[in-house]
């Protein structure tokens, strides 16, 4: 069995909604594109590379996986589904990927992308994903296969580290 590998990343960090204005649309702020920016900087120094991405299609999400669908020219998949998802639904969206992706990187919200993270982890320790925060974990199950506790963390980065 092939191992695989899945990278997890909260969105950058956003203005607040303008009054009237929704959630979905916020966009992120001058520190959050900066903290993306520089994020992606480091994972390109660290060889990480997706060949499959997952991102919410709310403005922060989509501004903050941008950078990455650039970088390692990989398909983007826009799931509305994935727009304050919980991590049981995040879970089933990754079972659906193609059996031949290796690495898969998925941008969402919190609490959501925190928690699909600490159900994955083998450490007893809950997971808090800052905005800008990335995990990656190595995977031996099947996508179609994964299940809580099937993954052990191979990196974390917030923004204080890049």
């Amino acid at each position: 069995m092939a191992k695989r590998a899945l990278t997890l990343l909260r969105h950058g960090d956003a203005l607040a909604a303008a009054p009237g204005a929704e959630d979905y649309g916020r966009v992120l702020s001058a520190r959050g594109e900066d903290d993306i920016r520089r994020l992606s900087q480091r994972c390109l120094h660290l060889q990480l590379h997706a060949d499959w991405l997952y991102a919410s299609p709310a403005a922060r999400t989509q501004a903050s996986a941008a950078p990455f669908e650039r970088i390692w020219n990989c398909p983007c998949v826009d799931s509305p589904e994935l727009y304050l998802a919980h991590e049981h639904q995040l879970l089933d969206i990754l079972r659906q990927t193609p059996p031949d992706i290796a690495h898969v990187f998925m941008v969402g919200h919190n609490p959501g992308i925190s928690y699909l993270a600490s159900l994955l982890c083998h450490q007893p320790a809950r997971i808090e994903l800052p905005t800008a925060g990335l995990v990656s974990f190595e995977i031996t199950a099947e996508w179609v296969d994964l299940r809580p506790q099937c993954a052990n963390l191979t990196l974390h980065l917030q923004p204080s580290d890049y």
